[in-house]
């Protein structure tokens, strides 16, 4: 297995966990849907450079992205805050996991970015040039997505979404 590979592992095996671990239930992987990749309504990029280049897109509906922010949340919120903390949320949380899915590696040679968020409603992700790892998962609360792109340029990355 390649570094991408390993990475995305992590990544996944470790969003999913901490997705459960907040207290979001009914976690089921989904078959690959082969109809194209779109986004959900909330997503986080973050870079990756170093001995891969690419970025890893964390993509949450917006009934997980609210209840995610209940869950993170210290303190009770109503659902309207809810729906406003829950970009912010999605994207801690996509930092959280993308720096955790660097800690069974013995040597420090993958950098993180920070967070680049993206609300929208049904964008597409395409690429000439690179394959992508994803692995859907659904929720009692809703969707969300593990994504992987690498990149052969850095140009590419600015050009992979396609609204």
């Amino acid at each position: 297995m390649n570094h991408e590979e390993q990475y995305f592992q992590a990544f996944m095996a470790k969003s999913a966990a901490y997705i459960t671990g907040l207290g979001i239930s009914g976690l089921r992987e989904l078959e690959d849907d082969e109809e194209g990749l779109y986004l959900e309504d909330v997503t986080a990029f973050i870079q990756l450079s170093g001995v891969i280049q690419g970025g890893v897109i964390l993509t949450v509906d917006h009934g997980l992205a609210g209840a995610l922010a209940h869950k993170f949340m210290l303190e009770d919120i109503t659902e309207e805050e809810a729906a406003q903390y829950g970009v912010e949320v999605v994207a801690e949380i996509a930092n959280v996991i993308s720096g955790n899915a660097l800690t069974d590696r013995d040597e420090h040679d993958i950098f993180l970015g920070a967070p680049l968020v993206i609300v929208t409603k049904k964008a597409e992700l395409r690429s000439k040039f690179s394959n992508f790892f994803v692995k859907r998962f659904q929720t009692d609360s809703g969707n969300f997505y593990c994504i992987y792109i690498p990149s052969q340029n850095k140009s590419e990355l600015a050009r992979i979404l396609a609204i």
